[in-house]
């Protein structure tokens, strides 16, 4: 169900936002009101061109599944808010918030093993002509970064190394609304281990407990499982082929062995 109104005092209460803040953003709460109600007319398109992405993309070779959203209108607001001085030294106003706001449809593309990725990458840009280049955010360590830049210089991405341990590889794409609209559609390709990790940290982390050090310490540990699980399905993957081309299981068993001990 779409929000119908939105009053500005329940609204900062709900949210946590004080006067003095909103203030210090610069922004002009009429001219959020107009954002507000104009894509409030917009949901139900941004709704019908979401599940026709889902669509193009569920039968890609490689995907497990794919999941979509649509920002709310009462969030949309919410985040211009947060963001502040960002969207504010931009101009935002209901005539541009669209080309401003990149995720207003957000699309997650979960595959099972790390190299799915590359299949699912060719869709995508085969699909829709990408608004930046595709990043491509590892944690520190997980790869040796000549190697991996070697292995991907025809794709055409940057890589973005996260310390704090963000695996996702994101793509900005535009699509048509309606005649005069344009929405950006941000697609976010991960394994599903990466997944739970992401929802799981985003869920302890926002929006108030960011610089928590026990959170912190005890999601970087649950970083490093999630990066060694996709290893070892990697590793699974790579043993069932030599299955296939007729290596003996005692010869891959002494294999997976000498690589654990």
């Amino acid at each position: 169900m779409l929000d119908v109104k939105i009053n500005r005092e329940e609204f900062f209460k709900s949210f946590g936002i004080t006067d003095e803040y909103f203030k210090s953003t610069e922004l002009n709460w009429e001219e959020l009101i107009k954002i507000y109600e104009d894509y409030t007319e917009l949901v139900p398109y941004l709704e019908k061109e979401a599940e026709h992405i889902l669509s193009k993309l569920i039968d890609t070779e490689g995907v497990h599944s794919v999941r979509r959203r649509v920002k709310r209108p009462i969030h949309l607001i919410e985040k211009i808010i947060r963001k502040g001085k960002k969207y504010s030294e931009r101009g935002i106003t209901v005539n541009n918030y669209k080309e401003i706001v990149t995720d207003l449809i957000g699309i997650r593309v979960l595959h099972l093993f790390k190299d799915d990725w590359k299949c699912i990458h060719g869709e995508i840009t085969k699909l829709w002509d990408t608004k930046e280049t595709p990043q491509i955010n590892i944690r520190r360590g997980d790869y040796n970064i000549p190697d991996l830049k070697n292995n991907i210089q025809d794709l055409n991405c940057e890589i973005i190394v996260r310390d704090h341990g963000y695996r996702s590889i994101h793509y900005l794409v535009g699509v048509p609304i309606t005649k005069k609209d344009e929405a950006l559609v941000e697609i976010q390709v991960r394994t599903v281990f990466e997944e739970a990790w992401s929802e799981i940290d985003h869920l302890m982390r926002y929006p108030y407990d960011i610089d928590n050090p026990v959170i912190t310490e005890y999601l970087a540990i649950f970083n490093r499982i999630v990066g060694s699980a996709d290893e070892m399905g990697m590793f699974i993957k790579k043993m069932k082929k030599e299955f296939s081309n007729g290596k003996g299981m005692d010869d891959n068993c002494r294999e997976l062995d000498l690589k654990f001990k």
